[in-house]
């Protein structure tokens, strides 16, 4: 169900989409989300956006995760007796934001969570900005020679790519629709691995 989008010869993302969901109530969701999480970033100057860690459930964002993972089964041919780990958020971008940044998804960030490191990254945009002038609203990769290659997603669109490709999102100054996109990193893990257990204090 993905195809292979090339984008240079060093770079290859995966595509697909994903059209049984209600994205009107999922972006009230995904909000509702941010609204409940203490973690949320309102109001930090010079933020990237919104982001926050899924921590509630609904049914459009329960459907959103069935279907990413039929389509990472199907694509990594993985079995039945699967373990992984799945770690996924939302970001939210307004055009009020004025910073974005190259990044990949396997910096101290992303190793809060699990002691695993991400494998794979897959992006579904639940809303795409309109009102789009020049780059704005374009994601951008760049490659381990330096090379920029840029594409526009489209609503209801997901993309999967290695956690370490570097990459950031334009910004849309002027929009009056925001950019929402669902998030999520994905690790297959090994049964037989062990990891180093220790205690936290309760103080």
């Amino acid at each position: 169900m993905f195809e292979n989008l090339k984008l240079n010869d060093e770079l290859t993302i995966l595509t697909s989409s994903i059209t049984n969901i209600d994205n009107l109530q999922l972006v009230n969701d995904l909000e509702y989300n941010c609204d409940v999480t203490i973690e949320t970033n309102y109001g930090i100057k010079d933020s990237r956006g919104l982001q926050s860690r899924i921590h509630v459930i609904s049914k459009n964002i329960a459907e959103l995760r069935n279907e990413i993972m039929k389509r990472v089964i199907d694509f990594l041919k993985i079995d039945e007796d699967y373990i992984m780990t799945y770690d996924d958020w939302v970001y939210i971008s307004e055009n009020t934001n004025r910073n974005t940044n190259y990044h990949n998804h396997i910096d101290e960030g992303n190793m809060k969570y699990t002691k695993e490191i991400p494998q794979w990254s897959v992006v579904y945009y639940v809303q795409m900005p309109d009102n789009l002038f020049g780059t704005e609203g374009l994601l951008f990769f760049k490659t381990k020679n330096g090379e920029e290659i840029s594409i526009l997603p489209k609503n209801n669109q997901i993309i999967m790519f290695k956690s370490d490709v570097l990459h950031k999102p334009e910004l849309n100054q002027k929009s009056s629709i925001k950019r929402v996109v669902y998030a999520t990193n994905i690790a297959i893990l090994d049964r037989n691995k062990k990891y180093t257990k220790y205690n936290k204090s309760l103080l």
